[in-house]
Formats: C-alpha cells, sequence, structure tokens
C-alpha cells in the first residue's frame, strides 16, 4: 500500500470512531403537556372532579398538584389536591382525574367560574420536565 494511503487508512481508522461516539449523544426527554378536559361539581360542592390529559416520557413518574379557588358571595371556596396524583407516564397521551375536595374553613363550590392552577412533574429519575396552567375554569354538574 503506497503510504498516502496507509495514511489515510490509519487516519480514518482513529477518526471515525470518533465521530461515531460524538453522534451518540443521548435521548433529551420530551416536555411534558397538560391540558384541562373538565371540571365537574360533586357531592353538592363538597369537591370537584378535575379531568385532564397529560403526555410525558415512557417509564417516567408523573405526579399532579392543583388548586382551585371561586368566589361565591363574598366568601372564597378552595380546594387542593389533597395528595399528589401519581402515575406512570407511557409515552402516549392519557386521561386522567382527581378530586380535589373542599376546604373545610371556607364554603362549597357551585357551578361557575373558578381560577385554577394546575402543574405536573414527569421526572425519569432525578430529573424533572415541568408543564403548568393557570386558567380561568369553568365548573359544571
Amino acid at each position: 500500500m503506497p503510504r498516502n494511503r496507509r495514511s489515510t487508512a490509519m487516519f480514518l481508522a482513529l477518526v471515525l470512531p470518533l465521530f461515531v461516539f460524538v453522534g451518540a449523544t443521548p435521548a433529551v426527554a420530551a416536555t411534558p403537556t397538560l391540558k384541562i378536559s373538565s371540571v365537574t361539581l360533586v357531592a353538592k360542592g363538597a369537591g370537584v372532579r378535575l379531568d385532564y390529559v397529560v403526555s410525558c416520557d415512557e417509564g417516567s413518574s408523573g405526579e399532579l398538584h392543583a388548586t382551585i379557588t371561586q368566589a361565591v358571595g363574598n366568601r372564597i371556596a378552595y380546594g387542593s389536591v389533597p395528595q399528589y396524583k401519581l402515575w406512570t407516564c407511557t409515552g402516549q397521551t392519557q386521561p386522567l382525574s382527581a378530586l380535589i375536595p373542599a376546604d373545610v374553613a371556607g364554603v362549597p363550590f357551585r357551578t361557575g367560574e373558578a381560577l385554577l392552577f394546575a402543574w405536573i412533574a414527569s421526572c425519569p429519575g432525578a430529573n424533572c420536565e415541568y408543564a403548568e396552567t393557570e386558567q380561568v375554569v369553568r365548573i359544571v354538574r
């Protein structure tokens, strides 16, 4: 083999594996998504059922945090998810729901507008990704 060809062959033998190594980057976690489907009055206003749809990376642990407030006359109805709602992500959209009881120090919820703050965490190990929403929702029967 001529010297020039040997040099080229040796160069390629040493450099090509580096390109393969550099090209193998770890998968980046997709940002999770959260969409509120509905908020329904339950137990004569003792709480609401929050229906929502999430998507997150398959195998990740998902968790929901949510609070809702509503003006009822000159008082405030308030509730939050009593313990974080947990699920295992499938990599597809997942319809889920959570019950939010009204705070006993407040008043019962009623149909009408309310302010909802909700966020989810999707955690593949210690690296969590988040999605949140703050919106006016309509509580329905």
